[in-house]
This record gives C-alpha cells, structure tokens and sequence, in this order.
C-alpha cells in the first residue's frame, strides 16, 4: 500500500499548516489540494466557486484528487469538503492513510476570525457564520468518520498536531490496516485535561467574540492556549496583574511557563480584597505600565479573583485606550460572573463600580483545580452567582431550562461543595452560558441584562454599608436574593413555595440570609438610593415570579423596601 497521508477535514482545523509541519518531519512532499486547482486553473478557489458555481469546483477537486493519488509518500492536505463524493473517499483510502482534523465548531470560528491569511473559504461566506460552521459540521460528519484516524486539535499548535499524526502513522502500519473503506475511527486529544467537549463556551457580542474554556490543569497549558487563541500577541509583552494571595500561590507557575515559550513577562500584585478595586491602585498600575514600556499591542492577563479581574480589565481598558487582555479566573465567582461579559470597574466610598467601563478580553482560562486553594467561605460565596443564573430566564424564556438548572444544583450540590472537577465545570460551563446568551443581545446593560442583577441591588447596599469588609460579594447577593424573593412575595408576584425553596438551596450551600449584626442601616439606605442600575432617579428592581420568570419594576413603593432591607439587617 501507498505511503500517503490525506488529511480531511473542516476548514480551520489545521489541515494546511499541519501537513506543512508533517511533510517536513516525514521528509515527505507537501501537496494541498486547494493550492493545486488554483495553480492547474490560475483562478481563486472563490473565483471557481461564484463563476462556475461548487458542482464545476467538485469537478476540478476529483481531477486533482485523482492526480495527486498516483504518487506515493506524500501529505496532501484537502479541501473540507473533500468527503463528500464518495469517489474521493475510495480514492483516498485506496492510496494511502486518512487522518481527520477535527476540532469543535466554537474553536473553528474563533480560528477563521482570527486568521489574517487570504485563504478562500466560499461556503462559510454567510451572515451568521457560525451557524453555518454548526450545520456544515454536522452534514459532514459521518463522511469524516470513514478516516482511520482522527484527531481533535482545539488544543495543539500545528507541530504538535503533526506529531499526533506521525504517531497515528506508526500505529497503523503495526496494525497493518488493510480492511479499506469503511473507517477505523481512533480518537486522540493530544492533552487529556482538555478533552471534554462541553468544555469551550462562546461568548460573542457586538465589540468582540471569544472562548470561555473550562477544564481541570488549565493553567499548566497556558502558554499553548495564548498561542492558539490569542496569536496576535506571539513574542509580545504580557503583564500579569495579580493579588497577594493568588500571585503567591499561581504566579510564579504561570509567569514561566509563558516566558519558556518566549514571552516577555512581568508580574505585578496588588494587596488582596475589595480595597484594591480603587482609582488609587489604578494609578498606581499605570505607572508600573509606563516603567515597563507596555505597548498597545501587548497583552494584560488578570490571574485572580473578581476583584483583579475587574481591576485589571479596567486598567486594560484605559491604558494607551485599550490593550488586549486575557481573564484567568481562580474563583467561582470570577469564573461564572466577572470574567464574562465585559464590565470592568473600580469602586468610590459611595459605591461599588461606579467608575468603570465595558471591555471584553481575548479569552477566558477557568482552571477548576484552583478551586481547591479557596477558603472555604470564598468557595460557598461563589455559587451564589451559579444560584442567579439557575433562577434567571437568560436569553432562552424557556422556563424549563431555568428548572433543569436548578433542580441539577439541588441534586449535585453536596459534589459541587467538595470540588469533583468533572461536575463542577460542566456546572460552571452550564451557568455561564445563561450569562453569555445575555450579554450576546445586550451587551451595554440596556434591556435584558439587566435580569444579571437580580439580587444585586439589596447586595450592593449591604456591601457599601460594611466598608466592603464584612461581607463577600456572593453573600451580599445571597442576603439580596432572599430579599427580593420576600419583597415580590410581599407584593403578591410570588408565592411561598418559590421563596422557600430559593431559601433552602442557599442555606444548602452554606450562604447567609441576613446581614451581619450591627450594619448601619442608614449607610444601607443611602447606598440603595446610589445604586448604578438606576434610572431617572428611581432603582430598577428584579423580581422573581418563579424559576425563569423575572419581572422588572421600578414603581415600588419606599415602604416596602425599607421593609425587606431593614428586615435582611435585623435577620427577621
């Protein structure tokens, strides 16, 4: 049998760039299909396709096809669709090894943005592009599922892919695969930690589109995962923006695993806790920008909780009016909340974000392990986020799914508090996607987002009112969910038995109902009246009528709430 290797394919899984790097390593010849037709016809791919239309490029593809199968040790990188004719397939598989690229569709459109390359891709010329990447993919499927080999590249750099590949060689000359034509799927990942598809989110929103990745042992492949997501930062500067704690524990493990692959890095900590979300340290992070000569095209990567996200993301924003940055979140509030969706922001005396801006990073690395490193009253204080976003509608007003959301945390609950990472990032994966469908439609807070603050109003004023010392944000969020629960039962929105068992799944996980003793109500109140969501003088409230219905008022009346909040100060 021949030795040529055909790789097949999607468009952006890495066919053309891994067949270069492979051909190279085998000391094989480097043929693309794609590049053949266009040098045989002297016209685009793009051309072909809108003069003469895809049935005359099919044509042409066999043509090629067919040549390129009469010689032997080769790679041949083809087009993706390729599989489709069930002649090329047999031609294929007659000629030599097939070996798939695959990767998941949220990593195809990420790879096609990003890619600065005049490569024609005609039949992914669509205005909803990833949708077109989904139906195509799924068309494809079982034609892709006939190679002897396939291999997922959402994580591997090109070379790492060919080494995959080569490595699939030798397997199947052992093997001695000779049963030809109808597919010896074999399915590798190339790093295990990453292997789960449910793992990579999209976020995608007017100003920017990117990944949310979840996994356990992120942080070790952090350098591959700049290198894939965020190439246009490749041998640049990164500033690493930490606090005390998280900077002692992670900073020097990610700080030379990126300067190993030749980035410039630099590390700057800031002291832990909310006093570091201020216009002080602000300026105190520019001036370490300017004595490192950070430039516009280099990259901030905000490695800790909520408080460095948000600190570092509105640095990102401001400096040299906006820099790349990449979130690394190391708590579950950071992973579920701050680090999605783009609000950046410093608090004042008189409230917390009140300066702020809206600004989305490159990518999200939610590294499950770090988890473990948590106090235990920061790790509870985070599923109160994961609580808001199983209550809320999303962007789905299917109440069912806010039902399968809560119910799912009522049922894995006890694994959730004792960390089982597999559970926790699907959980964790299944709450930011009720965020990331919200801020798709509203990204600037403008309608259906403001559903995100439910609880946030009460939880705000609770947190203001104790300096931002006594109380962790989830827990203020917590205390203002059940608020908010009473005070729409009060007004006859809900009924008993949602508010019991909102109660009873935050009593679950360990989150208070009422705020500490002796919080001044009067600071409360203020702060309630300055909350930021308000509108022409009156504060948006989010009221729950059950799981997955929300109702937005503001004609409350100052009784009522006066009512509920002092009740949540007074723990009635």
């Amino acid at each position: 049998m021949k030795d040529n290797i055909f790789l097949t394919g999607f468009s952006g899984t890495g066919k053309t760039s891994t067949a270069a790097a492979l051909a190279k390593m085998l000391g094989y010849d480097y043929i693309d299909t794609d590049q053949l037709i266009e040098r045989q016809t002297g016209r685009k791919i793009a051309e072909i396709f809108a003069e003469d239309g895809e049935e005359a490029f099919r044509r042409l593809e066999k043509i090629a096809l067919e040549e390129v199968a009469k010689g032997d040790y080769q790679v041949i990188s083809t087009g993706g669709g390729i599989v489709l004719s069930k002649a090329n397939r047999t031609e294929m598989v007659s000629n030599g090894y097939v070996v798939c690229l695959d990767a998941y569709a949220e990593t195809i459109y990420v790879r096609l943005l990003l890619d600065t390359t005049p490569t024609d891709r005609p039949l992914l010329q669509a205005e909803d592009q990833f949708e077109r990447i989904q139906k195509l993919k799924i068309q494809r499927a079982p034609f892709y599922a006939e190679a002897d080999w396939t291999i997922h590249t959402d994580f591997l750099t090109p070379a790492e892919t060919a080494a995959e590949v080569e490595h699939a060689l030798q397997f199947m000359r052992r093997r001695s695969i000779t049963k030809r034509g109808e597919g010896h799927p074999v399915v590798t990942t190339g790093q295990a930690p990453l292997k789960d598809p449910r793992n990579p989110l999209i976020v995608k929103t007017t100003s920017g589109t990117y990944l949310v990745l979840f996994g356990n042992g992120l942080l070790g492949q952090i350098a591959t995962l700049l290198q894939e997501y965020v190439p246009e930062v490749a041998g640049r500067a990164i500033f690493i923006i930490s606090d005390s704690q998280v900077g002692e524990i992670y900073g020097k493990q990610v700080t030379e695993a990126l300067a190993q692959t030749g980035y410039r890095v630099a590390l700057k900590t800031v002291p832990a806790g909310e006093e570091s979300k201020s216009l002080t340290q602000v300026a105190a992070l520019y001036d370490w920008l300017r004595a490192e000569r950070a430039e516009r095209k280099d990259l901030i990567l905000a490695l800790g909780g909520g408080v460095v996200g948000d600190l570092a993301g509105f640095v990102a924003a401001t400096w040299l009016r906006g820099i790349p940055f990449v979130q690394v979140p190391t708590t579950v509030l950071a992973m579920v909340d701050s680090s999605v969706g783009g609000k950046t922001g410093v608090n004042l005396p008189q409230g917390k974000n009140l300066v702020g801006a809206f600004y989305q990073p490159r990518l999200v690395i939610a590294d499950v392990s770090t988890l473990a490193s948590l106090p235990d009253r920061v790790r509870r204080s985070g599923w109160a986020e994961v609580i808001k976003h199983a209550i809320i509608p999303g962007a789905d007003p299917d109440e069912q799914g806010a039902l399968r959301r809560f119910t799912r945390l009522e049922e894995f609950c006890d694994r959730l508090l004792v960390g089982e990472p597999e559970i926790t990032a699907e959980i964790l994966r299944e709450s930011v996607a009720v965020k990331a469908g919200v801020v798709a439609i509203d990204e600037r807070e403008t309608g259906l987002r403001i559903t995100l603050n439910y609880g946030h109003t009460i939880g705000h004023a609770l947190e203001a009112a104790s300096g931002y010392t006594e109380l962790l944000h989830g827990e203020g969020i917590a205390i203002g969910m059940h608020g908010v629960a009473l005070l729409s039962q009060q007004l006859g929105l809900c009924d008993a038995t949602f508010v019991e068992r909102q109660r009873h799944l935050l009593e679950r996980f360990g989150l208070p109902l009422s705020a500490p003793p002796n919080l001044d109500s009067v600071k409360a109140l203020a702060a309630l009246h300055l909350d930021k969501k308000s509108e022409a003088g009156s504060v948006r409230w989010i009221l729950p009528r059950d799981l997955g219905r929300v109702e937005i008022r503001r004609d409350l009346p100052a009784t009522a709430v006066e009512e509920v909040l002092l009740s949540r100060l007074n723990d009635k």
